[in-house]
């Protein structure tokens, strides 16, 4: 394992970590177009780490903001990453990238009344589809250290998918 590519990988998943938190306390609080625009900020930067940690290739500005041709990419690429699925309401027209930051006439953002559920599984998989998890914000958040409560009750809360990827990162 090249630690390098261990330290890029962690760096990228770190920012995903927060914008993660952000959309979950984000819909919790009814800010639903910001929920939707951090959540597709998660998706896409975490699809970024885990595509910089399996291809020594992968040049994420190539893929610019295309959720879409980045689950395509990982499906190649990354093992196992076939069973990664993302529901196509977070990549309907680039609308939650597009749309919640420039309004645009007829064009609205649809939340799904499963989005907090899918984001968490869509965080779970990629989590689980990289083995390098050392020092993470994550791990991090999942041990209570660091005075991390706020992360870990964020992050706890309504989750049906945190004992899976407790169990993944033993934490």
């Amino acid at each position: 394992m090249n630690i390098d590519k261990g330290r890029t990988y962690v760096s990228w998943q770190n920012r995903s970590f927060e914008f993660y938190i952000a959309a979950r306390l984000l819909f919790q609080k009814g800010l639903y177009v910001a929920a939707a625009f951090t959540a597709s900020q998660t998706i896409e930067l975490l699809l970024k780490a885990t595509l910089v940690y399996w291809d020594d290739t992968f040049n994420p500005k190539k893929f610019n903001h295309d959720i879409k041709l980045l689950v395509s990419e990982a499906q190649k690429k990354v093992p196992g990453a076939y069973d990664i699925k993302i529901p196509s309401y977070f990549s309907f027209e680039n609308r939650f990238y597009m749309v919640t930051r420039y309004p645009i006439k007829g064009k609205g953002v649809g939340i799904e009344i499963t989005f907090v559920s899918d984001l968490d599984k869509i965080f779970a998989d990629l989590i689980c589809s990289v083995p390098f998890q050392h020092n993470t914000a994550l791990k991090n958040a999942l041990s209570g250290r660091l005075n991390n409560n706020n992360k870990l009750n964020a992050l706890r809360r309504g989750n049906a998918e945190i004992r899976r990827i407790r169990k993944f990162l033993s934490a």
